[in-house]
């Protein structure tokens, strides 16, 4: 008996908190923001890989190939190369190494995958070199950032809620009523599109070198949708 006293309580409780939400007048719009922000930040994907000497002689054939040159020379080489360009060594790091292939009958080679953060652009020019740089198999663009892009979510976070805020009180008061306070918050999206250069990569062995100045900006948006009351 007191198991079913209860249970029809709790029912008519319920009942009663649906019926008051019923009750509530409110209105909902999507609120927008987008701002677009300049990189500050590229991140260099070097690939280096072990080479013979005899490969850049004249009239010498694969089988001839004897002099192999070291990994840790030729990476001892790139940094060298990095740091004269302005590269501080804590922004250099190794992604990867090995290798997946090898060709048949001939002698593995290994190879390494580095990373460099770079902040000021004006020295990425002084980096074209590379390109021809033995043992260098490719330099490519890895990722595009800003520094304080999570500042610039914020802000557009902020900004979308103030968009909506503002459809919603000229909706209302166009119809002579009072806009109230917000009851609940959707969030739609919460990203940005990554920047790129014309070709998707600066620079490769087989591809022409690509200024910075063909990066395009950050796009940061968001869109939230929000319930507010109506007085």
């Amino acid at each position: 008996m007191k198991h079913l006293l209860f249970i029809t309580v709790l029912f008519f409780a319920f009942n009663l908190s649906a019926q008051n939400n019923e009750d509530v007048r409110f209105i909902e719009v999507r609120g927008n923001a987008e701002i677009e922000v300049q990189p500050n930040e590229m991140i260099l994907s070097i690939a280096i890989q072990e080479y013979f000497e005899e490969e850049f002689q004249k009239n010498k054939e694969p089988k001839d190939y004897k002099t192999k040159v070291p990994l840790a020379k030729i990476e001892d080489g790139l940094i060298k190369s990095l740091r004269k360009a302005g590269i501080e060594k804590e922004d250099i790091r190794v992604r990867g190494m090995g290798n997946y292939w090898r060709q048949q009958g001939k002698e593995f080679l290994f190879s390494k995958q580095l990373e460099v953060k770079i902040t000021d652009f004006s020295k990425v020019n002084q980096l074209s070199p590379l390109v021809d740089t033995k043992g260098i198999r490719s330099l490519n663009v890895g990722q595009m950032s800003h520094s304080e892009l999570e500042k610039f979510r914020k802000q557009v976070k902020t900004d979308a809620l103030k968009d909506a805020r503002e459809k919603a009180g000229y909706l209302v008061e166009s119809l002579g009523e009072e806009l109230g306070e917000v009851l609940s918050i959707t969030e739609l999206n919460d990203g940005y599109s990554r920047p790129f250069l014309a070709k998707n990569r600066m620079m490769a062995a087989e591809a022409a070198y690509e200024t910075v100045e063909e990066v395009q900006n950050i796009s940061v948006s968001y869109q939230v949708t929000a319930r507010f009351r109506i007085k």
